[in-house]
């Protein structure tokens, strides 16, 4: 008898050991992984993997990156589907950590004015937009964002609010009224439509009382609690006004629907040229208000003083840098080469494709190293690795998402690009990373994944049927146009 029992208790010890050394290998019950990438030359971004390596990437049915590592993927990894990169470079997808995506139908106009005559050339048109067609806007430029690489995006949403505009930016563009929506709910599904990951930043009009606007906030953040399964979605925001609506309650409003909803606010400020003194008195306002921390990001923030600056750093407040839309608008140029110097944590943005015209990141990218370069006049200031986490894990960072997205990583999403540097040819290469910053266009881009998914394939979009998509953009505008220059005239300079 106590013979038998030795044996089963052997037995059980032996087939407990057996699926513990299972589940410790990763393999223990598990199914085969939805994706396997083989033969890649992987650029990782993450903090331990500085080089690039060939390597494999595995990825589960949920997503995210369940394995990835160095030389042949082992022999016992099968998956539902390989792809062999054959040599291109995978790299994680950009990030845009300041955009407006339903801008993306509104392009080229206000090519030759700043801010604030660009604002009122393509205004001139938003105005008679509805709750529709932002829809289709939104989903037009979400599209365009994913075929370019952008895979993660901060997105300012369009409230439906129609301003009275001034020619004065020092004084506060009058708060106008509102459309009827849904426009913020519009634009959330546009995104998941297009297969876009995203933060949506609600816009705060101070239209009404103050409880009017909280309750437009707070029907947004329930209509978002519905998508609280949906991966896509990674945060709620609001989208800080001070640069529009000077105003100190626009500061306190802020501040308090921070500190009541746990959101983050980023603010654009500071980013024109005319009015700087103006502008920079409104700081104080944030100040006063204890909306300053890390939960706050200052929106290109160009004209700045050693005395904001000081405070920024003092409260763990970041910003966020769009160097080819201060180009476009003649905004001037963040000396970011500073801000790190001083510890300001800083993320990179396509702004909208209004003011970039070509949401092109890699374009993104060299414009803003060499802006660094030619204004320090030292090659070294602002480097290709630097340059490249500043709009992939280090945006993430200040978005308080680098769990999620921004590297490719165990856990994280498995939102990656696919690219071969040979075709077009851009000739021998002799440093992964630096060809991929310095010597790679969109010509380059082969494949872009979003939760291992393929969403684009070469220009072809994967995610949504992009010629119903160009019917309804094309209808709309059409209509939109006629609307707003009903005798023919063109209206970019109105």
């Amino acid at each position: 008898m106590n013979e038998i029992v030795t044996t089963r208790a052997i037995r059980l010890i032996t087939t407990t050991m057996l699926y513990v050394l299972l589940a410790c290998s990763g393999q223990a019950f598990a199914g085969p992984a939805a994706l396997l990438v083989k033969n890649g030359v992987f650029i990782t971004m993450a903090p331990d993997q500085r080089k690039p390596f060939s390597g494999y990437m595995a990825v589960d049915q949920h997503g995210r990156i369940s394995e990835i590592g160095e030389g042949e993927a082992p022999g016992n990894l099968k998956a539902d589907q390989v792809v062999d990169a054959q040599g291109q470079v995978i790299a994680p997808g950009f990030i845009s950590a300041h955009s407006h995506i339903y801008m993306s139908p509104l392009r080229g106009l206000g090519e030759d004015q700043n801010l604030y005559g660009w604002f009122r050339a393509w205004d001139y048109y938003l105005r008679h937009a509805t709750a529709d067609d932002i829809y289709w806007f939104t989903l037009h430029g979400s599209l365009d964002f994913l075929r370019n690489g952008i895979t993660t995006a901060y997105d300012f949403t369009y409230s439906g609010q129609v301003k009275t505009l001034t020619d004065d930016p020092s004084q506060a563009q009058k708060p106008g009224y509102l459309k009827p929506g849904p426009f913020e709910e519009n634009q959330i599904r546009a995104k998941v439509d297009a297969g876009l990951r995203f933060i949506d930043s609600v816009w705060l009009p101070e239209v009404g009382t103050d409880d009017d606007i909280r309750q437009r906030l707070e029907k947004v953040l329930e209509y978002s609690k519905q998508l609280k399964d949906q991966p896509l979605l990674l945060k709620m925001a609001i989208s800080g006004a001070q640069q529009f609506a000077p105003t100190p309650h626009t500061a306190e409003l802020e501040a308090g629907f921070m500190k009541d909803y746990g959101l983050m606010n980023q603010s654009h400020f500071l980013e024109s040229p005319e009015a700087v003194e103006e502008q920079q008195k409104k700081f104080d306002w944030y100040v006063k208000a204890g909306a300053l921390g890390p939960n706050f990001i200052f929106g290109h923030f160009i004209h700045t003083n050693d005395k904001i600056l000081a405070k920024v750093v003092e409260t763990g407040a970041k910003m966020s840098w769009q160097p080819t839309s201060n180009g476009r608008l003649a905004d001037g140029i963040a000396d970011i080469v500073k801000y790190r110097k001083l510890g300001i944590p800083v993320a990179v943005g396509l702004d909208d494709q209004s003011c970039t015209d070509v949401s092109d990141p890699f374009q993104n990218m060299r414009i803003g190293m060499y802006t660094m370069r030619a204004l320090y006049k030292k090659a070294n200031v602002l480097s290709a690795y630097d340059m490249l986490f500043l709009h992939t894990l280090g945006s993430a960072q200040v978005l308080g998402i680098d769990d999620k997205v921004g590297s490719l990583e165990k856990g994280k999403y498995a939102d990656f690009l696919l690219l071969d540097l040979r075709s077009p040819d851009t000739g021998p290469v002799r440093n992964v990373l630096a060809s991929y910053v310095l010597a790679s266009s969109l010509r380059n881009l082969k494949q872009v994944y979003v939760g291992g998914k393929l969403v684009a394939d070469g220009l072809k979009m994967l995610s949504y049927d992009e010629s119903r998509v160009r019917k309804e953009i094309d209808e709309r505008s059409a209509r939109i146009r006629k609307e707003a220059a009903p005798d023919g005239q063109s209206a970019d300079k109105p």
